[in-house]
């Protein structure tokens, strides 16, 4: 009575969930030490730099950052911005995040608008004209908003040619949750386009079209990354240590959304089993039938041996992809 097919169902998948749900608590941890303690970059209104034209979005988009003759000047540019100063009134009416200061200003393209910044502990004004121009539409985390086809989305806004400099700001625990199920969408797209993305991935590694560097990765991939930032010399102790935090909760995440595909031999596919064996079994209660007793999962080692194939391949692909075109993150 003690061997394992004779437990309840529900005793069953609890076991086997076992793995999943750890995964789901170490990923959950991992973001809360991020959030909550060292905290997520966030944009200030301390401009870090200041772009000398205007570059269509589409040139950048495939990385052409040089200023051509024909390309305007940015606003900001002409306006005499530098790096270094703090933003701290547009308009007249002062703003105290970089939300604030983009709100004021991207439905404001034409029209000449006044700025007080700090500099070198002085109070500097200016004003500056936005350029309407086509910047990608990003969604709350910061990432590029992409359509059907797979394209990024861009809309028409006022533009003046500055960025942001960044400083953690510590989230409440109240945050994590958010965060892990933002995490857990993400991670699900990408296993639903899972085909998709693995032809992508071997189509980059045989020939000379770009990595995506939001496509799948193997353990290699994963270590090299790892590699890269602890690296970097240019990255602060405690960046490199909050972005191994990330990364090994995202792992974890990934294997927790993995891990529950109804395929075995993943821990999805036994309790596929085991659900399939409570609906057969309670049909035939209701119906006054046979018990047809414990679902064998032997019956599909045919799909299992197919399934494990296609694993230790898909496995083969990504490690030979991530030694000949890996991801880089610098």
């Amino acid at each position: 009575d003690r061997v394992f097919y004779r437990l309840p169902v529900w005793k069953r998948i609890v076991i086997m969930l076992g793995g999943p749900v750890m995964n789901l608590l170490l990923g959950t941890l991992c973001l809360a030490v991020l959030l909550s303690g060292f905290g997520t970059a966030t944009p200030t209104t301390t401009v870090a730099w200041v772009s000398e034209c205007v570059v269509a979005a589409e040139r950048q988009a495939a990385g052409q950052t040089e200023c051509r003759p024909e390309d305007p000047q940015a606003p900001a540019n002409a306006a005499g911005l530098r790096p270094g100063d703090v933003v701290t009134a547009v308009d007249g009416a002062p703003v105290g995040s970089w939300d604030e200061l983009t709100a004021r200003i991207r439905d404001r393209a034409g029209e000449r608008i006044p700025v007080v910044v700090e500099r070198d502990g002085r109070t500097v004004s200016a004003a500056l004209t936005p350029i309407l121009s086509s910047r990608p539409v990003l969604d709350d985390s910061g990432a590029a908003v992409t359509g059907e086809d797979g394209a990024p989305r861009y809309e028409e806004v006022g533009f003046i040619g500055i960025s942001p400099t960044s400083e953690p700001v510590r989230q409440p625990l109240t945050a994590v949750p958010g965060a892990v199920l933002d995490g857990l969408q993400q991670i699900a797209g990408v296993v639903l386009h899972l085909p998709q993305r693995i032809y992508e991935v071997g189509e980059a590694a045989f020939s000379d079209a770009p990595r995506d560097p939001d496509g799948p990765i193997s353990v290699v991939g994963v270590g090299r990354i790892s590699g890269e930032i602890a690296a970097h010399e240019e990255i602060a102790l405690r960046d490199k240590a909050a972005s191994l935090v990330g990364l090994v909760g995202s792992v974890n995440l990934a294997l927790f959304v993995f891990n529950l595909l109804p395929l075995l031999p993943l821990d999805g596919g036994h309790v596929a089993g085991a659900l399939w064996e409570a609906l057969r079994r309670g049909s035939a209660r209701l119906l006054g039938r046979r018990d047809p007793g414990p679902f064998d999962p032997a019956r599909l080692l045919p799909v299992t041996y197919a399934v494990a194939v296609l694993m230790i391949g898909m496995s083969v692909l990504l490690i030979y992809a991530d030694i000949v075109k890996p991801v880089r993150l610098f």
